[in-house]
């Protein structure tokens, strides 16, 4: 078979798959949270979360209890780590 006989794309999805595991793997890694959302609910993970997904040539899956679902179509945001505000000095009262 020769590259002109191969089909055009046809390990894209797994390499879409891929490339958005990396990034949800490095933004957990770095502290930040992801939020996959469907149309009917959204699912919070944060770091403790990253072993649970899986992309595979099938596509991007997580883990849901002992099932894995297809998470390929889903939005995925990835919400950054929040700084801490800086604690305001407190004004002395004067009586």
């Amino acid at each position: 078979m020769t590259n002109d006989e191969m089909k055009p794309g046809r390990f894209l999805r797994w390499q879409q798959a891929r490339r958005t595991a990396a990034r949800i793997a490095a933004h957990l890694a770095s502290g930040g949270k992801v939020v996959v959302g469907t149309h009917t609910r959204a699912t919070l993970y944060s770091g403790r979360h990253a072993e649970l997904f899986r992309a595979t040539r099938f596509g991007l899956y997580v883990r849901s209890g002992k099932r894995w679902e297809c998470i390929d179509y889903c939005a995925i945001r990835l919400i950054p780590n929040r700084r801490p505000k800086p604690d305001r000095p407190v004004e002395d009262e004067e009586p």
